[in-house]
């Protein structure tokens, strides 16, 4: 029975993972051409990543801004272990998003002596110059990308189809989301919004702080380079400007139009702000634009991002709800 109560427990909990990935099954049978499927690619890429940074931004509370190049990592590592040694996909992967946690270890060393401002400006600094080795000639081919890219096989099953590949990504988003809820829940989680709040409070209460920033950067850093990991081989080819700076800005604007510290609601920005990129025509800055008006609009009237309006709707229909089962009539319209 206590691990019957246990289960129980778990599953009321990842309920909202739960109801993603049903959403994330109804997307595929809205949006079966391939054109609709290569978005939710795209949109399910970028949530796994915007998910990690919300760890560490919104949950941790550290600035942090070089998302991209922890995918960069991920993404590099495992095209070169399986163009160049001929790995197959996990192993490569696995071995990518080792390599992006020990360099997420560094940066959280980094991130004890520096806070706020300071420590935006270190973490963007990597992702910078990661982007500035990618761009130097090599053998991971410099400016001109890195191609061709074997795609990838799980279980004997090559992931050719659109809608094949849009369920491996849509898989790896609900473990990412499945984990950092669990963690979240956790005496660990617990103890990092602890430590977001009142970091010399957190101290004092027994928490170290020390070995939480290192851990959260360390879980962040090795999400981000599952989402490069996951994405390179579908992508075939790669090239540096897939982890530029402006990447990490835009994880940084998902993360802040979905809802700060919310895992659900940096899937939801992610699925906004990258449906708008590619909406909108013309150049990319005209794009870039529109989503420095979003998060102005976000930040001036929605401050809690998309969450906050998804709970100012649910705090409008609780009352009308009771009122209709105190009276014994159906409240629904």
């Amino acid at each position: 029975m206590p691990n019957m109560k246990g289960l129980l427990r778990l599953a009321r909990s990842q309920a909202p993972t739960a109801a993603a990935a049903i959403v994330l099954v109804l997307y595929a049978q809205l949006n079966g051409d391939p054109a609709g499927l290569a978005l939710g690619v795209n949109i399910v890429v970028a949530a796994i990543a915007a998910v990690g940074l919300t760890l560490v931004i919104g949950s941790a509370g550290q600035l942090a801004l070089g998302q991209a190049g922890f995918m960069a990592i991920g993404a590099y590592g495992t095209a070169y272990l399986m163009l160049a040694k001929g790995w197959s996909f996990v192993p490569a992967v696995v071995v990518s998003v080792a390599l992006a946690l020990v360099v997420g270890i560094v940066v959280g060393y980094i991130a004890l002596r520096l806070r706020g401002n300071y420590l935006a400006m270190a973490t963007l600094a990597v992702g910078s110059g990661i982007y500035a080795l990618l761009v130097i000639p090599s053998r991971l081919g410099g400016a001109n990308g890195y191609s061709p890219i074997p795609l990838p096989t799980l279980f004997g099953h090559r992931f050719v189809s659109s809608l094949d590949q849009y369920f491996l990504v849509a898989g790896f988003l609900v473990l990412v989301l499945f984990g950092a809820r669990f963690l979240l829940l956790s005496r660990v989680g617990r103890e990092l919004i602890a430590m977001r709040d009142d970091e010399v409070a957190a101290r004092t209460v027994g928490v170290n702080v020390t070995v939480r920033k290192v851990q959260i950067f360390a879980i962040a850093s090795a999400i981000g380079g599952l989402a490069g990991a996951v994405t390179a081989p579908l992508q075939g080819a790669i090239d540096p400007t897939l982890f530029s700076t402006a990447v990490s800005l835009q994880l940084f604007v998902m993360v802040v139009v979905g809802g700060l510290g919310n895992i659900y609601g940096a899937v939801l920005g992610a699925a906004l702000v990258t449906y708008l990129i590619q909406a909108v025509p013309g150049s990319g800055s005209w794009a870039l634009t529109l989503l420095g008006a979003v998060v102005v609009a976000f930040m001036a009237f929605l401050p809690d991002g998309i969450v906050g309006l998804v709970r100012l709707g649910r705090r409008l229909v609780e009352p009308h709800s009771r009122r209709g089962a105190r009276t014994g009539v159906d409240a629904r319209p």
